[in-house]
């Protein structure tokens, strides 16, 4: 009987609070949350100009230096003298290269 009573008492008072709710929200103007996202990938600068040092012996390549890093963040690494890992090999640079949607991609240095 005590139940009944309560649930009597509380439905008025739930419906009128769902009503107010109710009018509230469909007043409420409606908002949304657009974002844009727009990428530009920019080449590595000019390299520095770098000063060849002399050779540390026969055998030696110097390896130029180069841009490191992703774009829009790159880094130099400073040319070096190194030995060719087997006799005549030739070393290939690494580089920037862009693609036909204009972003640019590094292809690692190698021997060859």
């Amino acid at each position: 009987m005590k139940k009944s009573i309560k649930v009597a008492l509380l439905a008025p008072a739930c419906i009128a609070l769902t009503g107010l709710l109710a009018q509230s929200l469909s007043a409420a103007p409606i908002l949304a949350n657009i974002s844009l996202n727009i990428g530009i990938d920019a080449g590595p600068p000019p390299a520095p100009r770098e000063v060849m040092v002399a050779s540390p012996g026969p055998g030696y390549v110097w390896l130029g230096g180069y841009w490191d890093g992703q774009p829009g963040h790159y880094q130099w690494n400073r040319g070096h003298w190194d030995r060719p890992p087997q006799g005549r090999t030739r070393w290939n640079a690494p580089h920037w290269d862009k693609d036909r949607d204009g972003h640019y991609h590094k292809t690692e240095g190698s021997w060859r």
